[in-house]
């Protein structure tokens, strides 16, 4: 069975799956898309690999098979079931705009995102509630009804859905 390490990282994907008995190595393969064409990445000898070099927030597809060498021919088993496989996010650079009784908080696109989460707190290193979600095509938000001369913290993180429901998270911006 293939599967993805749950250590997501934003600049490569980790896999493993399982020893087939008597194997002497695995091919690993990559699709850009569900229904793309399968391209051959690389021979290991053991039931894991690491593709390195990946940009933050892509979705790959994967499948693996193993082959044994008999008289000098390699000989295959069948590919894997396909397996969708992502990185993180990169984490967003928030920049803020200060109004009367509003902040509006704005970011830059983060690479294949499904969206953010922007949140807020009273002081710099006290506890932040996530104020709003948003999709990945809008890059700020606009907190109004604060109190004017009192000081507020935010920080966005960006996510990535894993496809089961599960969101992938970038680290957090900078607080501002």
């Amino acid at each position: 069975m293939l599967k993805q390490k749950t250590s997501y990282a934003t600049s490569k994907i980790a896999m493993s799956w399982n020893k087939v008995k008597g194997a002497n190595g695995y091919e690993v393969y990559r699709a850009t898309s569900k229904n793309s064409t399968y391209k051959y990445l690389k021979t290991v000898t053991t039931n894991s690999y690491t593709q390195s070099g990946i940009q933050p927030g892509s979705k790959y597809y994967y499948k693996v098979r193993a082959y044994k060498t008999v008289n000098g021919k390699k000989v295959y088993g069948a590919y894997s079931e396909r397996k969708s496989m992502i990185t993180k996010p990169a984490t967003p650079t928030i920049t803020l705009t200060a109004g009367s009784k509003r902040i509006k908080v704005s970011w830059k696109k983060s690479f294949g995102a499904n969206g953010y989460e922007v949140y807020m707190a009273t002081s710099r290193n006290g506890n932040y509630t996530k104020i709003k979600s948003v999709n990945s095509l809008q890059f700020h938000y606009t907190k109004t009804g604060l109190t004017k001369g009192k000081t507020y913290y935010f920080k966005v993180r960006a996510f990535k859905k894993t496809g089961v429901g599960v969101k992938v998270y970038s680290g957090y911006s900078s607080v501002s």
